[in-house]
């Protein structure tokens, strides 16, 4: 069921009309039927299983809670978790990757017949939701979290439908702290709308449009000129930050609208002058788990400077590989991986990471955001499933054969949404909707609904699946 559906207005509107008008306790009732419907209604068989993987991991939970009590040690136990969880995430989402790897090491012929005659659906968030179960089990573990939580509210951290399918990854202190005093106001509801609306503007009118222009060059790069194939580079990137950003701004407006902050996920990234700061602005909920629960874990920044650097690229690469079943992820997350890495190499030379003057300050921007951009051709590529890695070359050898051609495609449509995309990065990255006169912000309200039903009509067809719905 996708935000920018007509089925998920009507259950909104529904879930939003009772819940308001119930008991607390009867509230997270609401929440809870109305976010298995949310899920159940992609499948019923796969809403099956994420249930069962939920009360399993529940029960081992309660596990957890009575070896603290008891004050045994949990190691072997949280290891067993940890496995099975990956084992579930790997069996449906990396199935085919690692049968085809093999059958290349081995040439054996089992590996493709076996891959080739499994049909295994890749059940939606898969990749989010385990993320954020192993959190609270490897924080019961840790001591973080101490207090017991009933089924109804573990249930509902889970399966939150706003943030249900493509993040933010929310940790326990984001959410369980709220569950039993939902608060709604004036400020928070005109909040809540503005998201909403903005992310329906970055998906419905971008992203959305951004897409079919940039995907004849990934499809066939070869026909295409290097500039052409630039262009799409930065077409791409500022495709999949209108896409996600634009999803996370619609949870999070839909989240105030139900009395729930949620963390943000995003801070104008392409306006980072380091590759450090971008990934505290870019996917900040995955940065700081992947940080908090595979970095440090490896030991982080304590044991020298080249194992620090080598426990981050292992943590980038891995990142990559949560994307997505695919070497190009794979190489996408060593790539930026390696960004941190040189930057790294670059400060023992004395060149600062953050610049302090404001001319080197863009000229790093300008670095940072080129080689993300560049990065994007293993993202893209990987999107395709097949002939990946074989697309991705194809993109980086026609990019590098330096051809020039005035129609290979729609270069000042595209350079307009670009353009549009950096100044969204500016108003978020200064919050400027915090700044604006409350006043001010109702007639705002009225005007900008009015602006996006009129370009919902010019621009919408329905809406389009959002890209991090196959992670």
């Amino acid at each position: 069921m996708l935000f920018n559906s007509i089925p998920f207005l009507i259950l909104f509107i529904i879930t939003y009309v009772v819940y308001w008008n119930v008991e607390i306790q009867n509230k997270k009732r609401i929440l809870v039927l109305s976010s298995i419907i949310f899920y159940a209604y992609f499948s019923l068989l796969v809403a099956f299983h994420f249930f069962l993987i939920i009360v399993i991991n529940f029960y081992f939970s309660e596990k957890l809670h009575e070896k603290k009590e008891k004050r045994e040690s949990t190691n072997t136990l949280i290891k067993l978790i940890v496995i099975l969880n990956l084992v579930n995430l790997s069996v449906f989402k990396y199935f085919y990757f690692f049968s085809d790897i093999f059958f290349r090491i081995s040439h054996n012929v089992f590996f493709k017949e076996v891959s080739s005659s499994v049909n295994i659906i890749l059940p939606l968030a898969i990749s989010f939701y385990t993320f954020q179960l192993l959190a609270l089990q490897i924080d019961i573990h840790r001591g973080r979290l101490i207090k017991k939580i009933s089924f109804q509210e573990y249930f509902l951290f889970i399966l939150f439908f706003p943030q249900l399918i493509a993040g933010p990854i929310m940790r326990t202190e984001d959410f369980l702290p709220q569950l039993n005093s939902p608060k709604i106001t004036k400020d928070s509801m005109k909040e809540g709308l503005f998201l909403i609306l903005g992310g329906l503007f970055k998906k419905v009118v971008l992203a959305d449009n951004i897409s079919p222009i940039i995907n004849p060059l990934f499809a066939n790069p070869e026909k295409f000129d290097s500039l052409s194939l630039l262009v799409g580079c930065f077409g791409f990137i500022s495709q999949v930050y209108c896409d996600f950003s634009g999803y996370t701004d619609i949870a999070r407006g839909l989240a105030k609208l139900l009395g729930f902050q949620i963390p943000e996920n995003f801070r104008g990234p392409f306006l980072s002058s380091s590759f450090r700061e971008f990934w505290t602005r870019w996917h900040i909920t995955l940065s700081t788990w992947l940080r908090d629960y595979l970095y440090i874990p490896l030991g982080g920044s304590r044991m020298g400077s080249f194992r620090s650097s080598f426990n981050m690229l292992v943590t980038m690469t891995l990142g990559g590989l949560w994307h997505g079943a695919n070497l190009t992820y794979l190489l996408w997350g060593f790539f930026s991986g390696l960004m941190l890495w040189l930057e790294r190499i670059l400060e023992k030379f004395g060149i600062p990471a953050e610049p302090k003057s404001k001319l080197a300050s863009v000229f790093k921007t300008g670095v940072v955001y080129f080689a993300f951009a560049i990065s994007g051709i293993f993202f893209r590529t990987g999107i395709s499933q097949e002939n990946s890695l074989e697309l991705c070359l194809s993109y980086f050898k026609s990019l590098f054969q330096l051809t020039y051609s005035l129609n290979s495609v729609r270069l000042e449509e595209i350079i307009l949404y670009i353009g549009t995309t950096f100044l969204l990065n500016y108003f978020q990255s200064r919050n400027i909707l915090q700044k604006i006169n409350t006043q001010v912000k109702e007639i705002l309200l009225i005007f900008i609904s009015f602006i996006m039903l009129l370009l919902l009509g010019l621009f919408g067809d329905g809406g389009g699946d959002f890209i991090y719905f196959q992670f």
